[in-house]
Protein backbone atom coordinates (compact mmCIF):
# COMPACT_ATOMS: atom_id res chain seq x y z
CA UNK A 1 0.00 0.00 0.00
CA UNK A 2 2.34 2.60 0.93
CA UNK A 3 5.06 1.71 -2.41
CA UNK A 4 1.80 2.20 -4.48
CA UNK A 5 0.55 5.66 -2.53
CA UNK A 6 4.26 6.71 -2.97
CA UNK A 7 4.14 6.40 -6.72
CA UNK A 8 0.90 7.77 -7.23
CA UNK A 9 2.54 11.20 -5.86
CA UNK A 10 5.34 10.74 -7.72
CA UNK A 11 2.93 11.13 -10.65
CA UNK A 12 1.92 14.58 -9.78
CA UNK A 13 3.95 17.35 -10.93
CA UNK A 14 2.62 20.61 -9.25
CA UNK A 15 4.44 23.78 -11.29
CA UNK A 16 4.89 26.42 -8.57
CA UNK A 17 5.52 30.62 -8.79
CA UNK A 18 8.73 31.71 -7.28
CA UNK A 19 6.89 33.55 -4.77
CA UNK A 20 5.00 31.05 -3.40
CA UNK A 21 8.38 29.46 -1.58
CA UNK A 22 8.26 31.26 1.37
CA UNK A 23 3.99 30.26 2.13
CA UNK A 24 5.87 26.93 3.07
CA UNK A 25 3.11 25.18 0.70
CA UNK A 26 6.08 23.97 -1.61
CA UNK A 27 8.00 22.42 1.45
CA UNK A 28 4.67 20.40 2.41
CA UNK A 29 4.56 19.60 -1.49
CA UNK A 30 7.60 17.99 -1.18
CA UNK A 31 7.87 16.10 2.00
CA UNK A 32 4.96 14.25 0.93
CA UNK A 33 6.75 13.08 -2.74
CA UNK A 34 5.85 15.60 -4.63
CA UNK A 35 7.08 16.91 -8.25
CA UNK A 36 7.58 20.73 -7.83
CA UNK A 37 8.53 22.60 -10.68
CA UNK A 38 9.27 25.61 -9.68
CA UNK A 39 8.60 28.59 -12.55
CA UNK A 40 7.55 31.97 -13.03
CA UNK A 41 4.27 32.23 -13.66
CA UNK A 42 2.57 35.63 -15.37
CA UNK A 43 -0.40 34.50 -13.54
CA UNK A 44 -1.69 32.06 -10.46
CA UNK A 45 0.68 30.26 -8.08
CA UNK A 46 0.02 26.78 -8.77
CA UNK A 47 -0.28 24.96 -11.96
CA UNK A 48 -1.85 21.23 -11.36
CA UNK A 49 -2.75 19.65 -14.57
CA UNK A 50 -5.15 22.43 -16.78
CA UNK A 51 -6.61 23.74 -13.11
CA UNK A 52 -4.73 27.27 -12.08
CA UNK A 53 -4.98 27.64 -8.97
CA UNK A 54 -4.61 30.75 -6.94
CA UNK A 55 -3.52 30.77 -3.26
CA UNK A 56 -4.35 33.93 -0.90
CA UNK A 57 -3.91 34.18 2.95
CA UNK A 58 -7.68 35.12 4.39
CA UNK A 59 -6.76 38.45 5.18
CA UNK A 60 -5.09 39.14 1.18
CA UNK A 61 -8.46 37.28 0.10
CA UNK A 62 -10.86 40.07 1.88
CA UNK A 63 -8.22 42.79 0.77
CA UNK A 64 -8.15 41.95 -2.59
CA UNK A 65 -12.33 41.06 -2.79
CA UNK A 66 -12.95 44.83 -1.57
CA UNK A 67 -10.04 46.61 -3.89
CA UNK A 68 -11.33 44.72 -7.05
CA UNK A 69 -8.19 43.22 -7.65
CA UNK A 70 -9.26 39.40 -7.29
CA UNK A 71 -11.47 40.27 -10.31
CA UNK A 72 -8.52 41.61 -12.09
CA UNK A 73 -6.25 38.33 -11.37
CA UNK A 74 -9.54 35.92 -12.57
CA UNK A 75 -9.70 37.44 -15.60
CA UNK A 76 -5.67 37.71 -16.34
CA UNK A 77 -5.87 33.96 -15.36
CA UNK A 78 -9.10 33.14 -17.97
CA UNK A 79 -7.11 34.08 -20.16
CA UNK A 80 -4.80 31.45 -20.38
CA UNK A 81 -6.12 29.02 -18.50
CA UNK A 82 -9.60 26.59 -18.54
CA UNK A 83 -10.11 26.46 -15.27
CA UNK A 84 -9.71 29.22 -12.17
CA UNK A 85 -9.61 27.92 -8.51
CA UNK A 86 -8.86 29.61 -6.06
CA UNK A 87 -7.64 28.40 -1.96
CA UNK A 88 -8.38 30.41 0.67
CA UNK A 89 -5.67 30.08 3.86
CA UNK A 90 -6.18 30.80 7.08
CA UNK A 91 -9.48 31.73 9.31
CA UNK A 92 -11.88 33.46 7.15
CA UNK A 93 -13.80 33.94 10.63
CA UNK A 94 -11.26 36.21 11.87
CA UNK A 95 -11.60 38.38 8.72
CA UNK A 96 -15.65 38.35 9.01
CA UNK A 97 -15.39 39.93 12.66
CA UNK A 98 -13.18 42.78 11.78
CA UNK A 99 -15.10 43.44 8.78
CA UNK A 100 -17.44 46.35 8.83
CA UNK A 101 -19.52 44.94 6.35
CA UNK A 102 -19.53 41.36 6.06
CA UNK A 103 -22.88 41.23 3.46
CA UNK A 104 -20.50 43.23 1.14
CA UNK A 105 -17.61 40.57 1.45
CA UNK A 106 -20.26 37.91 0.88
CA UNK A 107 -21.39 39.78 -2.22
CA UNK A 108 -17.72 40.69 -3.81
CA UNK A 109 -17.43 35.79 -3.09
CA UNK A 110 -20.36 35.71 -4.60
CA UNK A 111 -19.19 37.73 -7.90
CA UNK A 112 -16.14 36.08 -7.69
CA UNK A 113 -17.74 32.81 -8.17
CA UNK A 114 -21.03 33.25 -10.48
CA UNK A 115 -19.31 35.99 -12.44
CA UNK A 116 -15.44 34.92 -12.63
CA UNK A 117 -16.06 31.23 -12.76
CA UNK A 118 -13.76 30.94 -9.99
CA UNK A 119 -14.12 27.90 -7.81
CA UNK A 120 -13.49 28.80 -3.78
CA UNK A 121 -12.01 26.53 -1.32
CA UNK A 122 -11.10 27.14 1.87
CA UNK A 123 -7.94 25.51 3.77
CA UNK A 124 -6.63 26.27 7.59
CA UNK A 125 -2.92 25.77 6.99
CA UNK A 126 -0.08 25.39 4.29
CA UNK A 127 -0.26 21.68 5.00
CA UNK A 128 -4.03 21.22 3.67
CA UNK A 129 -2.88 23.55 1.26
CA UNK A 130 -0.57 21.02 0.08
CA UNK A 131 -2.92 17.91 0.77
CA UNK A 132 -5.83 19.69 -1.63
CA UNK A 133 -3.21 20.30 -4.93
CA UNK A 134 -1.88 16.61 -4.36
CA UNK A 135 -5.91 15.57 -4.36
CA UNK A 136 -6.48 17.67 -7.47
CA UNK A 137 -3.55 16.32 -9.15
CA UNK A 138 -4.55 12.62 -8.59
CA UNK A 139 -7.94 12.70 -9.26
CA UNK A 140 -10.91 15.37 -9.84
CA UNK A 141 -11.95 15.54 -13.59
CA UNK A 142 -8.47 13.47 -14.74
CA UNK A 143 -10.09 10.32 -13.24
CA UNK A 144 -10.95 7.54 -15.99
CA UNK A 145 -8.81 9.59 -19.04
CA UNK A 146 -5.77 8.01 -20.25
CA UNK A 147 -2.45 9.13 -19.80
CA UNK A 148 -1.50 12.53 -17.79
CA UNK A 149 -3.35 15.77 -18.24
CA UNK A 150 -1.04 18.82 -19.74
CA UNK A 151 0.56 20.76 -17.05
CA UNK A 152 -0.71 24.41 -18.85
CA UNK A 153 -3.73 24.73 -20.87
CA UNK A 154 -4.34 28.34 -23.12
CA UNK A 155 -7.80 28.77 -23.41
CA UNK A 156 -8.64 32.32 -23.93
CA UNK A 157 -12.06 33.26 -22.09
CA UNK A 158 -13.79 36.40 -24.03
CA UNK A 159 -16.64 36.57 -21.86
CA UNK A 160 -14.62 37.08 -19.25
CA UNK A 161 -13.63 40.43 -20.61
CA UNK A 162 -17.70 41.91 -20.68
CA UNK A 163 -17.68 41.00 -17.14
CA UNK A 164 -15.34 42.76 -16.10
CA UNK A 165 -16.48 45.81 -18.11
CA UNK A 166 -19.60 45.45 -16.46
CA UNK A 167 -18.08 45.01 -13.28
CA UNK A 168 -16.23 47.92 -13.37
CA UNK A 169 -18.79 50.23 -14.08
CA UNK A 170 -21.12 48.48 -11.42
CA UNK A 171 -19.13 48.76 -8.83
CA UNK A 172 -19.95 52.68 -8.89
CA UNK A 173 -21.79 53.37 -6.07
CA UNK A 174 -25.49 53.54 -7.17
CA UNK A 175 -24.89 51.55 -10.49
CA UNK A 176 -26.16 48.12 -10.49
CA UNK A 177 -25.81 45.13 -13.44
CA UNK A 178 -28.89 46.40 -15.32
CA UNK A 179 -27.34 50.00 -15.34
CA UNK A 180 -23.65 48.92 -16.02
CA UNK A 181 -24.83 47.26 -19.20
CA UNK A 182 -26.87 49.79 -20.35
CA UNK A 183 -23.99 52.22 -20.16
CA UNK A 184 -21.89 50.02 -21.79
CA UNK A 185 -23.97 48.78 -24.43
CA UNK A 186 -24.46 52.75 -25.69
CA UNK A 187 -20.70 54.05 -25.25
CA UNK A 188 -19.10 50.51 -26.26
CA UNK A 189 -16.35 50.91 -23.91
CA UNK A 190 -14.95 51.50 -20.81
CA UNK A 191 -13.23 54.12 -22.01
CA UNK A 192 -15.93 55.98 -23.41
CA UNK A 193 -18.63 55.31 -21.00
CA UNK A 194 -16.12 57.14 -18.26
CA UNK A 195 -15.46 60.05 -20.52
CA UNK A 196 -19.13 60.44 -20.89
CA UNK A 197 -20.61 63.88 -19.81
CA UNK A 198 -23.58 63.85 -17.22
CA UNK A 199 -26.04 64.98 -20.25
CA UNK A 200 -24.37 61.66 -22.40
CA UNK A 201 -24.45 59.40 -19.27
CA UNK A 202 -28.57 60.81 -18.74
CA UNK A 203 -29.95 61.68 -21.97
CA UNK A 204 -28.05 59.38 -24.37
CA UNK A 205 -27.72 56.02 -22.33
CA UNK A 206 -30.92 56.69 -20.64
CA UNK A 207 -29.67 56.39 -17.02
CA UNK A 208 -31.27 59.36 -15.63
CA UNK A 209 -29.77 62.67 -14.43
CA UNK A 210 -29.38 61.49 -10.64
CA UNK A 211 -27.29 58.32 -11.74
CA UNK A 212 -25.58 60.17 -13.76
CA UNK A 213 -24.19 62.70 -11.36
CA UNK A 214 -22.84 60.16 -8.81
CA UNK A 215 -20.80 58.49 -11.38
CA UNK A 216 -19.46 61.65 -12.57
CA UNK A 217 -18.76 62.92 -9.11
CA UNK A 218 -16.73 59.56 -8.05
CA UNK A 219 -14.99 59.80 -11.46
CA UNK A 220 -13.77 63.73 -11.20
CA UNK A 221 -13.69 63.21 -7.13
CA UNK A 222 -10.08 64.27 -6.05
CA UNK A 223 -7.47 60.81 -4.44
CA UNK A 224 -6.47 60.90 -1.10
CA UNK A 225 -3.62 59.08 -0.14
CA UNK A 226 -3.31 57.20 2.79
CA UNK A 227 -0.84 58.90 5.25
CA UNK A 228 2.01 56.48 5.38
CA UNK A 229 2.14 56.88 1.61
CA UNK A 230 4.59 59.19 -0.07
CA UNK A 231 4.26 61.53 -3.16
CA UNK A 232 7.01 61.36 -5.70
CA UNK A 233 8.28 64.38 -5.06
CA UNK A 234 9.22 62.96 -1.32
CA UNK A 235 10.56 59.85 -2.97
CA UNK A 236 12.84 61.82 -4.55
CA UNK A 237 13.96 64.56 -1.85
CA UNK A 238 14.45 61.00 0.66
CA UNK A 239 16.49 59.48 -2.94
Amino acid sequence: MTVSRDLGLMMVRIAVDEREKPSGVPDELRSKGVSVEYRVLEVADYVVGEYAVERKSARDFVSSLFSGRLFDQAYRIGESYRDKILVVEGSLDDELKRSRNPRSLWGALISAVLDFDMHCFFTHDANETAEFLITLGKGGRYKGRHGQPPLVVRKPRSQDVKRLQESIVGSVPGVGPRTAEQLLSHFGSLRRTFNASVTEMAVGAGIGKAKALRVRALLDASYKPSKGVHSQTQLRAEV
